[in-house]
């Protein structure tokens, strides 16, 4: 029902009969001289309050439950109006039925007794500040114009409830009509549901896939990935993810042509899809050359055997790549697990796996490398352990100095040995000796090579030489760790394989290359 209508209507009908009201107060007045101050407060009520109500209930916040406080205002102050005009028969009769009528009307049967209680309050209110007076008699004209005046009220009533009756039965009539037609519809459109899940289905697959390869591209990733991570770490299980990268793939693009690159990408996709085996197990194409496989519950053994099956069967596919230093298509692999004992976000999950295949290319491409912080599981098989982290010496560290490659590609040896020595939890003493050979040698690696900087007029000898003592008593605290059995077996490698080798051999150390080998002056013609 519209508001405001039912503001309208009480407005029309409130204005109506208090009018009626009026006149017949008049009449019944006009021979009691009763003063202006009497006839003032009779337009007030009759006149000049239904408007004011009206203006109430359009202003209010809730216009209807505004209109049904009114209607015991209405029966509060006609309450009064009879006790004032002495309980006279016919006005107080068609006062109160007008009141009755009207909340019967709204709120049926339930408003009746509070009607009469709003009644009583007004009249007894009345009588308490100007006492009481009872004279029921009227005349016989003010009677016939009260009886013509609450029959017109109950036929305006009776008039309004049957217009009101015929605009519901004309709204069921359309809303018949609108249920048949969207039952119609319903059917017409139950036809094609099958279709339309179809092809919202195929959708779904496009928008989570890669176009190229088919792979799941890296927006499902994301979501799929948090979700594993939760799972896992609820039931308390690890979670493997092998970050994968073509090795020279712009390379292979210039070479072959793009055509031949996308072919390229999706022989590996096919490769990759063959080793995710188990239902949660997942591949995505991570952008570009890059590819991801997670694999949630596997341990990083487990993994690992499995990122060194994938990188061997891109081998065995013997895809020819000229431009590459091997001949053939290669992997670069980093691989990171999450443990209950080292929880990580999807950022900090990923930027690990990607720190290691970063490490895995800059030491020569084609391998697998673990991640500085994932921790191996107690007891790991020796032929896991032994070759789990390797740094593998390419010809293209070499410097051109022979004294320094050699000392660099025997610190390379050494460092796998005290790795493997770790990993396969070889006794303290023996782990201890290996560390104590590595920085003997790296020691008197670091003062020859500062005496060939020296000797070659590099400019920046002084700062690699800070390096150098930075390296060398960052190197004594930790092996001081290792004496207090501190000493984290991902910060050892951390040290070793990043800030020593990626950083500074394979870095810092390149600044001096061409100070080592100038160029060569031009005969003169």
């Amino acid at each position: 029902m519209n508001k405001l209508w039912l503001v309208r209507i009480h407005h029309r009908m409130r204005s109506a009969s208090f009018v009626l009201l009026f006149i017949a107060s008049a009449m019944h007045l006009t021979d009691k001289n009763p003063g202006l101050l009497a006839w003032g407060l009779l337009a007030a009520l009759f006149l000049v309050y239904p408007q004011l109500q009206y203006w109430r209930s359009l202003r209010a916040a809730d216009s209807v439950k505004t209109e049904m406080d009114n209607l015991l205002v209405d029966a509060a102050l006609l309450g009064a109006y009879m006790a004032a005009m002495g309980f006279a028969v016919w006005l107080s009769f068609s006062a109160l039925l007008g009141i009755l009528t009207n909340m019967a009307t709204n709120r049926g049967c339930r408003g009746v007794p509070a009607v009469l209680l709003a009644t009583l309050a007004g009249a007894g209110l009345w009588i308490a500040i100007n006492g009481f007076t009872f004279s029921p008699q009227t005349s016989w004209q003010v009677m016939v114009f009260c009886l013509a005046g609450v029959s017109y009220y109950l036929v305006a009533v009776g008039h309004i409830g049957f217009t009101r009756n015929q605009h519901l039965r004309q709204i069921r009539k359309q809303l018949q009509v609108r249920k048949a037609e969207l039952i119609q519809a319903n059917q017409a459109l139950n036809g094609h549901l099958h279709e339309i899940e179809a092809l919202h289905q195929q959708l779904r697959e496009h928008a989570n896939r890669d176009a190229l390869t088919a792979l799941y591209n890296r927006r499902y990733l994301d979501i799929t990935l948090e979700r594993e991570r939760l799972s896992c770490l609820r039931e308390s299980r690890p979670l493997a993810l092998i970050m994968m990268d073509v090795d020279h793939f712009k390379r292979y693009n210039d070479h072959y042509g793009h055509q031949a690159g996308d072919q390229c990408l999706i022989a590996v996709a096919k490769l990759l899809q063959t080793h995710a085996k188990r239902a949660n197990d997942l591949v995505a194409r991570y952008g570009g050359e890059e590819f991801l496989l997670m694999l949630p519950g596997m341990d990083v053994a487990s993994a690992y055997v499995l990122a060194q099956e994938v990188c061997h069967g891109i081998e065995a596919l013997a895809i020819a790549h000229e431009s590459s230093p091997i001949g053939h298509l290669t992997l670069s692999i980093g691989l990171a697990v999450m443990t209950q004992d080292d929880p990580k976000d999807v950022a900090s999950l990923l930027r690990a796996a990607d720190e290691a295949l970063y490490l895995a290319k800059r030491s020569g491409r084609n391998q697998v490398h673990l991640a500085a912080q994932t921790h191996l599981p107690t007891g790991a098989a020796p032929q896991v352990t032994a070759h789990l982290m390797q740094l593998v010496w390419h010809p293209s560290y070499a410097c051109g100095q022979s004294d320094l490659d050699a000392h660099h590609t025997d610190m390379f040896a050494q460092i796998n040995t005290l790795l493997a020595a770790v990993l396969c939890n070889r006794p303290v003493n023996e782990v201890a000796a290996c560390i104590d050979t590595l920085i003997d040698d790296v020691t008197r690696h670091f003062a020859e090579e500062e005496k060939i900087l020296q000797q070659a007029g590099f400019p920046a000898v002084q700062a690699h030489a800070e390096q150098h003592r930075e390296l060398l008593d960052h190197a004594a605290y930790l092996v001081e760790r290792f004496k207090r059995h501190d000493l984290d077996t991902g910060e050892l490698f951390q040290f070793l394989a990043t800030d020593l080798v990626a950083r500074h051999m394979l870095g810092a150390d390149r600044a001096f290359f061409s100070h080592l080998n100038p160029p060569q002056a031009q005969p003169q013609t």
